[in-house]
């Protein structure tokens, strides 16, 4: 009775098999077996784990790369050991779908706020999701803003009942802790703030190509998220004053501006 040759393994499977061995050395045995060299193969026996443990640590070493490049003040914050881990335990957890590793991180803020139970580390979910909004801002798509004469000529009838265009890279985010104020502290000549537990409205926009973020008060944040929403001014003036009457718009605009967070009227975007 002769024996039958061995199905041949398909490249998907083999692809599967590789990447499982790479996240975890319990998968190894699966993919040797998968990837066993041909008998006529010069390659010693013991060569194999060897390549695939360069692979696994080449791999761990971009996950930990492009994460330490996503969240610079979460890294300053939990120091390189507790990071290590915490890039592994992502990087298993939740794999790549994307050849552009910049897109990596987007799931870290869920993914924290899963696996930490310390209450010591109970804002660090919150700075992620800070520090992500700022890491898009620097990929979102440029567009142009209206100059200051061009704002001028728009009268504030007209521009109550428009909707405006919220520049792409600006992102709203509250939280019960002081996350501007600890991403703050990380940036140059910055310092830590005395109180972690200050509810805060945040902005994160983009002037000149560099990602900066803003304190908001509880009405601006109102306000803006109403225009993000496609709410005309008038609206999201509507929403910042139910919120707080004595509201300043005036000081708000020029900044929201002076940021380029307000592009100009959608019908012009």
């Amino acid at each position: 009775m002769t024996s039958q040759p061995e199905s041949p393994v398909s490249l998907d499977s083999l692809q599967r098999v590789f990447a499982d061995a790479l996240a975890g050395t319990e998968c190894e045995p699966a993919a040797l077996a998968a990837l066993k060299p041909a008998p006529s193969s010069p390659n010693p026996p013991g060569e194999l784990p060897k390549r695939i443990e360069l692979y696994r640590r080449n791999l761990r070493a971009h996950w930990r790369a492009a994460l330490a490049s996503a969240y610079p003040v979460l890294l300053a914050l939990v120091g390189d050991s507790y990071f290590d881990a915490l890039s592994l335990a992502y990087g298993r957890a939740h794999p790549s779908q994307s050849g552009d590793l910049n897109r990596f991180g987007a799931s870290m803020p869920v993914f924290i706020e899963a696996r930490e139970h310390d209450p010591r580390f109970r804002y660090f979910a919150d700075v992620a999701r800070l520090e992500w909004a700022v890491h898009a801002a620097w990929f979102a798509a440029d567009v142009a803003v209206f100059t200051p004469q061009a704002w001028n000529e728009t009268g504030s009838e007209a521009l109550l009942d428009a909707r405006l265009a919220v520049h792409p890279a600006c992102a709203s985010i509250v939280s019960p802790y002081a996350i501007a104020d600890i991403w703050l502290a990380h940036q140059p000549g910055g310092v830590f703030p005395e109180h972690i537990d200050v509810p805060t409205h945040t902005l994160v926009v983009r002037p000149l190509w560099r990602p900066t973020v803003l304190l908001h008060s509880a009405a601006a944040h109102a306000a803006f998220v109403a225009l993000q929403r496609g709410s005309t001014l008038g609206e999201a003036l509507d929403a910042a004053f139910a919120v707080d009457s004595g509201f300043d718009f005036a000081s708000q605009w020029q900044e929201w501006i002076s940021a380029s967070a307000i592009t100009g009227t959608a019908d012009d975007a």
